[in-house]
């Protein structure tokens, strides 16, 4: 994925870029409601290798490979554990005749789905500041 930015800020050893999102369909239909044209800032805060200042425009550069991953991690993951928290308090549940058990199972889904968010809050303070290889800036 590419896009292009530009440096508003220095901040030490980080510069903060400011970008468009591109539109989810990559056009500009006029006639088409479902508003996936719209630009929207996106607000990009990357180590500063090349020497960057203030008003420099720049080629943002990411892995996509990686990017998957992220979403995969962001999004399947709580995902996951909702279903297999709902799916096993469920059937553990109806084994043992516990009443309400639909109830009861959708708030150990609940429960698990933010462990599953620990869990990533976690692994994002560990590997957060370790992101060489997803960002890329290029002088344009």
């Amino acid at each position: 994925m590419e896009q292009m930015g530009v440096v508003v800020k220095e901040l030490g050893e980080f510069v903060e870029i400011h970008s468009f999102r591109q539109a989810a369909c990559g056009s500009s239909c006029e006639s088409c409601h479902a508003k996936c044209a719209e630009s929207k800032l996106y607000v990009l805060k990357a180590k500063n290798t090349l020497g960057l200042k203030v008003g420099d425009k720049v080629k943002i550069e990411t892995n996509s490979k990686n990017v998957i991953k992220y979403i995969l991690l962001v999004y399947g993951l709580p995902l996951i554990f909702f279903l297999f928290g709902i799916l096993i308090s469920y059937n553990i549940f109806n084994k043992y005749s516990i009443d309400n058990a639909q109830i009861l199972s959708f708030i150990i889904a609940v429960l698990t789905t933010g462990l599953a968010f620990y869990i990533i809050k976690k692994i994002d303070v560990k590997y957060g500041n370790n992101k060489l290889d997803v960002i890329v800036l290029k002088r344009c």
